[in-house]
């Protein structure tokens, strides 16, 4: 049975029907995901740039990476670049199909979220998710990553897409 009522809040249409009753806590080693943080979204006059949200999610992420870094959290970069347009799925953005190939300087990681972290693990991936066809997977599970955190950009889009992956 379905009620057709209308809950009050988002958040109570997901508790109604049960979402979140079970706490899944935290597992041993923990990862952070950076999402997309590249000068195509980043730098003023990038081709998708321009959100105040964006930034603001940049200088937070920042100061995440730099308690995380002396923590010895493992921090896996991932950004969109594509060798040729055939290589790249179907998107309806016309700026991913002219800004984000390999060696362009919109696929560039943000100086801001790379400062500090020589060690981080940056891969381009194809996809929204940054797991979808990607070693992401593997990498963690080499270091015994079983908790991960994901910050970024396109929140609705990719952000979303690898953290339910």
């Amino acid at each position: 049975w379905f009620s057709t009522a209308r809950p009050a809040t988002m958040a109570d249409a997901y508790a109604d029907r049960s979402y979140g009753s079970d706490p899944v806590g935290f597992g041993k080693t923990l990862g952070i995901i950076v999402v997309d943080f590249q000068k195509a979204f980043t730098r003023p006059g990038g081709a998708l740039a321009g959100s105040p949200h964006i930034e603001a999610a940049v200088e937070a992420t920042q100061r995440l990476l730099t308690h995380a870094r002396a923590a010895g959290v493992r921090v896996a970069v991932s950004y969109v670049a594509y060798a040729t347009l055939d290589a790249m799925p179907h998107w309806k953005v016309r700026a991913v199909k002219t800004d984000l190939f390999r060696g362009m300087p919109g696929t560039e990681l943000d100086p801001r979220i790379t400062a500090g972290g020589q060690s981080d693990y940056a891969f381009d991936k194809w996809g929204a998710s940054s797991f979808f066809q990607t070693p992401l997977a593997a990498y963690f599970t080499r270091h015994g990553v079983d908790t991960v955190a994901v910050c970024g950009c396109t929140t609705s889009g990719c952000v979303r897409a690898t953290s339910t992956a």
